[in-house]
């Protein structure tokens, strides 16, 4: 009975030991070829993944928090030998080294971005096995340790491609998050208008649009800024790329390149051709640009001066710019490359056109002369009468600025009467922010109308002696010589008289 005892207390504590091992494994999962689902964090349609199965998870403990002490990895085998490769690029490897060996220095060198691409590029040379491409938010992938590269992007061209990502992905799945960088670019054209203007519209600020006159300097202003990435860039190509209208004659002697108060003017070529370029083929390698990061804006200023060809009025004389940029991290500054999308400035200037008229037949070899000041920037302009083939007589100028206009006759014909002064202003509406900035003519004043591309007036010089106002002081100037005269006449007279009778 005793031995019977025994034997049943034997049984029961080996039944509570093999039950407590059952309990001890139950957090145990084996992995080795189930399927886990990847889900892609700021995916957009258009955007490819490749994934890399680096190590396999052959088991996971779903109580631990270190990855260390979660899963259990074996090395991937199709891609061992592009993981040895990978590796010697970080650490030396020893050639007998085990799969525990490879996974303990993966586990403990692809822990930074920087060891991570310098990995990724010994890896991918070595001709891996890839997994799956990722074309979709969520996908189902063979549960691994991951590395991840974007092979397309989904966005516009202002995006940059994301750094590879090494990722875990167990039996719940993983998210990988895409880190895309963005670059943009602003043109702006400084405005020497009115210092009365309107907020937006004074002068040097720098608008989407602004009136000049032909001859004059025109300045204008490019701000690009750095993906967020940039850091993980070796080589950066950076290209500001300048689209003027035929209106637009681009001084190239007048480029100045800055970041804050940094002069990168030694950066970058400029190549004065159609598009103009400002360029460096690798940023990263100037040393006045050493201290960039991806916060600095790049900012080009330059001149170009408004030239005969300047279309006149609301047409005005577009300029538009891009900005070419590595959008690839790892491709480096050969590789693939970003464009952003244009951004536009106009550049407006506009017209008076004169018709002379006459009370009476006027000399052709002798017409008036007028000048046409621009009392907010000073500018004077010459104009002289001439017959038209129609007959009728013109004058006028093309390619002026907005502004206070006063027209003076400054020279008046034998026989005529200087017509007066014709005082008006073109101060036009125009876009201080805008995709396709446009312009509203204004022209206001009295003896000017509202042209299409501009102000019209018209002028009469009347013939013979005009007199002066009544009322005046040449009224009485001119009784006191007429009284003057009868005075005169009248002594004449009775003296003239006295001796015939004597």
């Amino acid at each position: 009975m005793k031995k019977l005892n025994k034997a049943i207390v034997a049984f029961g504590v080996s039944a509570a030991m093999l039950a407590t091992g059952f309990a001890g494994i139950s957090t145990a999962y084996a992995a080795t070829g189930e399927d886990a689902t990847v889900t892609i964090s700021n995916f957009v349609a258009g955007d490819e993944l490749v994934g890399y199965r680096i190590l396999d998870i052959t088991s996971e403990n779903s109580g631990a928090t270190r990855d260390d002490d979660k899963f259990v990895y074996a090395v991937n085998a199709e891609n061992r030998s592009a993981l040895i490769a990978g590796l010697k690029k970080l650490v030396s490897v020893p050639d007998d080294a085990t799969d525990a060996d490879l996974i303990k220095l993966v586990l403990n060198n692809l822990t930074t971005s920087a060891n991570v691409e310098t990995f990724a590029k010994a890896f991918k040379a070595a001709s891996p096995t890839a997994g799956p491409t990722i074309t979709d938010e969520t996908t189902s992938v063979n549960q691994g340790y991951y590395l991840f590269e974007q092979t397309e992007l989904g966005k516009d061209d202002t995006y940059t491609k994301s750094k590879y990502l090494v990722v875990n992905v167990g039996k719940n799945g993983a998210t990988v998050t895409l880190k895309n960088g963005t670059v943009s670019l602003e043109k702006k054209v400084a405005d020497n208008g009115d210092p009365n203007a309107p907020e937006g519209q004074g002068e040097n600020e720098m608008n989407d649009s602004a009136d000049y006159a032909i001859g004059d300097t025109v300045p204008f202003q490019l701000t690009g800024t750095l993906p967020a990435e940039y850091d993980e860039y070796e080589t950066f190509y950076y290209s500001f790329n300048d689209t003027m209208s035929a209106g637009l004659t681009f001084k190239a002697d007048s480029v100045a390149v800055k970041s804050g108060a940094t002069d990168l003017t030694e950066c970058f070529t400029v190549t004065a051709a159609t598009p103009i370029t400002i360029a460096t083929a690798n940023l990263k390698a100037c040393t006045a640009a050493a201290s960039l990061t991806a916060d600095s804006e790049i900012v080009v200023t330059y001149n170009a001066e408004l030239n005969d060809n300047a279309v006149i009025g609301t047409a005005g004389n577009p300029n538009t710019a891009n900005l070419t940029f590595s959008n690839n991290p790892y491709a480096q500054g050969t590789g693939d490359r970003g464009t952003t999308p244009d951004d536009k400035v106009v550049v407006f200037t506009w017209e008076f056109d004169g018709t002379k008229t006459f009370s009476i037949d006027p000399n052709d070899a002798d017409l008036p002369v007028f000048q046409l000041t621009n009392n907010s920037t000073g500018a004077q302009y010459t104009l002289s009468v001439t017959k038209q083939p129609s007959g009728a007589y013109k004058f006028g100028v093309k390619g002026i600025d907005a502004g206070n206009y006063t027209l003076t006759e400054t020279y008046t014909p034998a026989g005529f009467n200087k017509a007066d002064d014709i005082t008006f202003d073109i101060k036009p509406t125009h876009d201080v922010l805008a995709d396709e900035p446009t312009a509203a003519l204004v022209v206001t004043g009295d003896g000017v109308t509202q042209g299409t591309n501009g102000a019209l007036a018209t002028v009469l010089n009347e013939g013979g002696n005009k007199l002066p106002e009544t009322g005046g002081m040449g009224t009485v100037a001119l009784y006191t010589a007429g009284a003057a005269i009868v005075l005169f006449a009248g002594l004449g007279l009775t003296l003239a008289m006295k001796r015939r009778n004597a």
